[in-house]
């Protein structure tokens, strides 16, 4: 074949590689070029994780506890195939052992606490924990789907039969609600008996609590203990029930409540919040549910969310006026009218009072007009070694944790989908300071090693593959990272007994940071190509949801012609390969030099080695073009191998700007116009109802600026003749035509 036919399909190749993961073109870049190269790269910054005690959504609304997902796994990459909400599919579930934390809480209460790079959504876009202030807007889901079916109640088969009852096999709407009222105002007496607070004015709602027993026990030996203060009643069976429904881990809303229909889960909060108190403030009702356990006030805050109602958590502060509980509100007339219609209260009396309150109260319009954003409140770190989740979730990247929209990259997922288009042999695993040899080279054969013959058996290990993904390569130990020097230099595993050569044709590795050790800087020497990967942009976040249901209509992620043959395989890879050295370097070698001078000067130094296999990367960039000669702007391909830390991505993309007549140049301008102008257009809508002289003169120095700016587009999009620089500024000038539209009208130049 041809070298023009390769060249055609390879770049074919990174088009479908990169298709269902929006955002990632220099991902799939990086990895087409060291295919294409036969080196090894690394990319800088792993998803985020979130600490266990985190709910999490299925797209059909049902609510998990992400630990229990992970079923008491240890740290590790597992396969698994959960639908999450916002609709999307985990592919894996990773697991890590992490000494520092963030939690953030916003003025409505939600909480997330997570690994310092856990990133969720600002209005400024992804946005990492640790660098999150007070003051941050966030992205919260106010509103989950419902899941259609009953949930199974664990052993009640063998309960029913023991007791001789017919009772319920799922949680309905009867039992859920004595659940909740159960879960406030309860507690087990005995092994045989339960008790109820109850108030000396309640007589009605005693009378219903007790029918609602009789229903879901089949007993009627309830009676009021002397002085009215609680409802006892006996009966094992009740015992036994209440606490298969209860959760094992004090203090949270049950389970089987939390992936159980909207119906249920309604009956569950209206048990709930008949210990309630309605209050009349200001001149408005609101509710007011208190509890000593913030998780389960966090619980009911998502409850309520099934049911299209926000609310909000105000946290006790320790010590003041000796307040034990943490308390939650629901306030507004929509999320009060629909709380009536949806939950309501055991008692007709509680009913009648709200509604009462809220016809006769002047409510004006809802806090809440905008029920997708919240505002951080606080931001605290934790150094404590905490187990932490995170969802690998391809196509949209993001999931729901605590109400808000969290994300991951796709790092490995990008790997493996080339891999699988290549149809290479794949080997992935994460490495710990514990892993074995033997869980990456394979194990030892035992027969032949009773002959005397010190052999492995490699089948499916590391040796045996074409293309490798190592997550969190520098924990490995060093008798690792010593095997892996030399299989990444030479493609050979020695292990001290014997020498293999091996398949391996390039290597992907993933770490949180950069090592510091000296012995790991010759392993981190050997990946010629280095990536810092950052979160998706909110520029591009809705395409993502657009990549995520092409990603779903895809039989596979193997994406094949129509005439069932590959895109193009390892083998042609490797033609392209031999064919680099042909390319035309002359033309570029000058500028190169000059380049590495430029780079010294900035404190950033590459090797004799590095410097010389630039040049490969060069040729790759060049042979993608279609190009057998290279130009100035296959240059930009040395900003993957200069880098060493994150501190080098700026300074390298400065002299890049700088030194290179490229499009490049032009971009990175635009970009940061764009950057600035999101700030200002998010102040100029924080201004925008405020009547005064001092905005209105504010806004028309505004006005100048925006013209200015927008002339300066113009000139870069005329100078630079360049379809990406074109794309991009078009974006920026219907930016500037957004704010300049709110600035109009507030000086008076509407049209």
């Amino acid at each position: 074949m041809k070298l023009d036919d390769l060249v055609v399909r390879v770049q074919k190749f990174e088009e479908e590689l990169r298709k269902p993961f929006v955002g990632r073109d220099e991902e799939s870049r990086v990895i087409v070029l060291a295919l294409l190269t036969g080196e090894h790269a690394i990319f800088i910054g792993e998803p985020g994780c979130v600490t266990g005690d985190t709910i999490v959504a299925s797209d059909d609304g049902r609510l998990f506890y992400v630990e229990d997902l992970a079923k008491g796994l240890v740290p590790g990459i597992y396969v698994t195939d959960f639908p999450v909400f916002p609709s999307g599919k985990a592919t894996e579930l990773h697991v890590y052992d992490v000494r520092e934390t963030y939690e953030i809480i916003t003025e409505k209460g939600f909480r997330v606490r997570g690994t310092a790079n856990h990133p969720v959504m600002t209005r400024h876009g992804w946005v990492e924990l640790r660098n999150l202030k007070s003051g941050d807007e966030v992205r919260i889901l106010a509103r989950l789907p419902s899941p259609q079916h009953y949930a199974v109640i664990p052993h009640v088969d063998r309960l029913n039969v023991k007791y001789g009852r017919e009772g319920s096999k799922v949680l309905d709407k009867k039992t859920a609600e004595l659940l909740g009222f159960f879960s406030v105002r309860g507690r087990f007496l005995n092994e045989e008996t339960i008790g109820l607070e109850m108030k000396s004015n309640e007589t009605m709602l005693l009378r219903k609590v007790k029918s609602v027993v009789e229903d879901v026990s089949g007993s009627d030996e309830c009676f009021v203990t002397s002085g009215r203060g609680m409802l006892v009643c006996v009966s094992a069976y009740l015992v036994r029930l209440l606490e298969l429904l209860s959760d094992p881990v004090s203090g949270r809303v049950p389970k089987l409540v939390l992936s159980s229909p909207s119906e249920v889960s309604e009956a569950f909060l209206r048990g709930v919040f008949e210990s309630a108190d309605i209050i009349l403030g200001g001149g408005k009702p609101y509710l007011l549910l208190r509890s000593e356990s913030r998780a389960f006030l966090e619980g009911i805050q998502l409850l309520l969310l099934r049911s299209g109602i926000l609310s909000s958590i105000l946290d006790c502060e320790e010590g003041l006026n000796g307040c034990k509980s943490h308390e939650l509100v629901v306030s507004g007339g929509r999320n009060l009218s629909v709380f009536l219609s949806k939950v309501g209260f055991i008692s007709e009396g509680k009913s009648r009072e709200l509604t009462s309150l809220i016809g006769s109260s002047e409510l004006g319009e809802d806090p809440i007009s905008d029920f997708g954003w919240d505002v951080v409140k606080s931001v605290k770190r934790f150094e404590d070694l905490v187990r932490v989740y995170d969802f690998h979730v391809p196509g949209t990247h993001s999931f729901f944790t605590n109400g808000l929209l969290s994300h991951n990259t796709a790092k490995s997922a990008l790997v493996r989908r080339a891999a699988e288009l290549l149809n290479a042999k794949f080997f992935k695993y994460l490495l710990t300071r514990y892993t074995e040899p033997s869980e990456l080279f394979g194990p030892l054969d035992i027969r032949a090693l009773e002959e005397g013959r010190y052999v492995r058996l490699t089948a499916g290990k590391l040796p045996d593959a074409q293309i490798a993904f190592l997550d969190e390569i520098f924990k490995a130990n060093s008798a690792i990272l010593n095997a892996l020097n030399t299989l990444l230099q030479e493609r050979i595993l020695y292990d001290g007994f014997t020498e293999l050569r091996v398949d391996l044709w390039t290597l992907f590795g993933a770490s949180n940071e950069v090592p510091e050790d000296p012995e790991i800087q010759s392993v981190y020497d050997r990946f010629l190509l280095r990536h810092f990967v950052r979160p998706v942009q909110e520029d591009m976040w809705r395409n993502l949801l657009r990549a995520s249901w092409e990603l779903e209509k895809q039989s596979s992620l193997s994406l094949k012609r129509d005439d069932g043959s590959r895109l193009i395989s390892i083998d042609e890879i490797k033609k392209i390969n031999e064919k680099l050295f042909e390319v035309d370097l002359s033309g570029v070698e000058g500028k190169l030099l000059r380049l590495f001078a430029a780079l010294e000067s900035r404190g950033i130094h590459l090797t004799d080695r590095r410097k010389g296999k630039s040049l490969k990367i060069v040729a790759a960039n060049a042979v993608l073009s279609g190009r057998m000669h290279a130009v100035e702007e296959d240059l930009l391909a040395i900003k993957y191998v200069a880098v060493r830390d994150w501190e080098d991505v700026e300074k390298v993309s400065a002299v890049l700007a700088e030194e290179l007549r490229t499009p490049f140049k032009y971009v990175r301008e635009l970009s940061e116009i764009r950057a600035n102008l999101r700030e200002l257009y998010q102040y100029v809508k924080s201004l925008e109802g405020i009547e005064s002289s001092f905005v209105t003169a504010k806004f028309e120095n505004i006005e100048r600026e925006l013209e200015i700016t927008k002339a300066k587009v113009i000139n870069i999009i005329r100078d630079s003749q360049d379809s990406q620089v074109l794309r991009l500024g078009e974006d920026v000038l219907h930016l500037i035509s957004s704010i300049m539209e709110i600035v109009s009208k507030k000086v008076g130049k509407v049209g």
